[in-house]
Formats: C-alpha cells, sequence, structure tokens
C-alpha cells in the first residue's frame, strides 16, 4: 500500500525555469490527498521557492524534505533544521576567490518571499543574471555572512570539468561538506551526511511509514540517496543514466507532464486497492 508520495521539483515535477507547478499536476496532488496518500516534495528548494512554484498553495508541500534534507517538515510543523558552518563556508570562499569562473552563494535562514542570495566571488550585475535565471534576488557581498545559513551553492560559468575541479577541492578545503551537482553549472553544498535519503529516515520516523509504503520521483544526482533507499524509485525520462539506472521504476519526461500522469494514477488505485501500471 502506498502511503506517502515524495517528488524531486526541478526537471521532475516541473521544467527546470518554468517557474510554475502545472494546472495539472496541483489537480493530481490534490487527488492523490484526498485519497489518503500523503504528499510532499523532496527536494533543494526551500519554502519560499515552493510557495512560489505552487501559486501560494501551501497545502502542496506542508509535508516534505526541503533544501536538501536540511529541513523536514510535517503538517506545516517543521521538525529538524541543519545548519551550513560559516567558517567552512568562508574557506570555500576563499578558494573560490582566487578564480574567475565561480562564485558562492549563501541563502540565510530567515529568508523572504524574494528569495534573497548573498553572493561572494561575483560582480553585482552578474549575479543579477545568475539571479534572473534561477529565481533568487542577488545581494553581491565580500565575505559570508554572519547570519544563520541555511543553503549554500557555487555557480560555475566554466566547463563540467571545471566544476568537478571545484567540487574537488572544495571537498579537500571542507570536509564540513558535501558537494552535489543537481543540474549544469550549479551545485549544491550541504553538511556533511546531510541529504535527501538521511532526512527520508527522519520523515518515516516522523509519519510511521517503511520505506516500501514510499513513492520517490526523481531525476538527478541529489536524489541518489532516496533512490537507493526507497524499493519504489521512479525516474522520468530525461534522468541522468546514474539515476535512470538506480530507479526501480520510469515514466515519461517532465516536460510531459509524465509526474502529474502518475500522481492521478496513483489516486485512482490508492481507491481501487491496485497497483498503478508504471509500478507492474
Amino acid at each position: 500500500m502506498i502511503k506517502l508520495v515524495l517528488t524531486d521539483m526541478d526537471n521532475t515535477l516541473v521544467p527546470f525555469g518554468a517557474g510554475h507547478v502545472s494546472a495539472r499536476a496541483r489537480k493530481a496532488i490534490a487527488a492523490v490527498r484526498a485519497a489518503g496518500v500523503q504528499f510532499g516534495p523532496a527536494t533543494g528548494r526551500d519554502y519560499f521557492e515552493l510557495l512560489r512554484f505552487f501559486d501560494g498553495d501551501d497545502s502542496c508541500f506542508r509535508t516534505g524534505i526541503l533544501s536538501n534534507g536540511k529541513k523536514v517538515m510535517v503538517d506545516g510543523d517543521m521538525r529538524r533544521v541543519h545548519l551550513i558552518d560559516n567558517a567552512a563556508l568562508q574557506r570555500f570562499v576563499d578558494y573560490v576567490l582566487t578564480r574567475d569562473d565561480c562564485f558562492v552563494g549563501a541563502y540565510p535562514l530567515k529568508s523572504a518571499p524574494q528569495n534573497p542570495v548573498w553572493c561572494m566571488g561575483i560582480r553585482q550585475r552578474f549575479a543579477e543574471l545568475w539571479g534572473d535565471d534561477l529565481s533568487f534576488e542577488a545581494h553581491a557581498c565580500d565575505a559570508v555572512p554572519d547570519f544563520e545559513i541555511i543553503g549554500a551553492t557555487f555557480g560555475c560559468a566554466g566547463t563540467q570539468a571545471d566544476v568537478e575541479e571545484v567540487m574537488a577541492k572544495g571537498a579537500e578545503l571542507c570536509p564540513e561538506f558535501d558537494f552535489v551537482q543537481p543540474v549544469p553549472h550549479w551545485v549544491d553544498i550541504l553538511p556533511s551526511g546531510v541529504n535527501k535519503g538521511s532526512s527520508l529516515t527522519d520523515l518515516m520516523t516522523e509519519l510511521d511509514v517503511c520505506a516500501d509504503e514510499i513513492v520517490f520521483f526523481g531525476d538527478a544526482e541529489n536524489d541518489l540517496a532516496i533512490m537507493r533507499e526507497v524499493p519504489n524509485s521512479v525516474a522520468v525520462a530525461n534522468a541522468t543514466p546514474e539515476a535512470a539506472a538506480t530507479a526501480r521504476w520510469h515514466i515519461g519526461a517532465c516536460a510531459d507532464d509524465a509526474v502529474a500522469q502518475a500522481l492521478e494514477e496513483i489516486a485512482r488505485c490508492a481507491q481501487s486497492g491496485q497497483t498503478p501500471s508504471f509500478m507492474r
């Protein structure tokens, strides 16, 4: 029996850069919840970004894994929070400042609807261009701010080899962090050992569900930790090769609203007691 459905957002539920979840997907989410199955995101996005994705309807993400596992929510209540180490992030910034192809972003724990990000190693006008593409409000600065930081990233305008070089150097300089790349030119910086998979255990405990009662949809590297834990892991057709190989089940592409279609089937099957066709 399916008791919980989790989904990644970018390039899984919504095409990267689209900005909003489709009306069909939102209707399917409502149908899943009406059928008695809990639903939530398992995403690198945080609260205000999700609020924008769902056009202000927070009923779609009152339960779930946010900020790549640094937050766990249950019925609108924040049950777990893992912060970024400011001093360790400054060590990484010091290295990035020696390059001309990268910058580091810091996301405050106390955020706002504009999704402010403090950007180090980049001029304001260029930071704003990244912000336009990735939907954040850029604030160029020289050093890591002294506020509590819930998220950190780095953007790299170079090649994939450049990205991997920066990731490797970051891992060497900052053992406090793990570096995970969800999309080209963009890397998430996480507290070591904290990821979607580690927070899945917390969420399962809070909801009293087992791994085989969960369906998870994903597409990329930062989804692998959950895919390896959940027997019913599902990759969209546009998934990375590793994500596709890790997932047990496969559906159509994100651009074709394949997750919405799968959610519709989950809702129907929850009422009839059948197994969705994509899981047979």
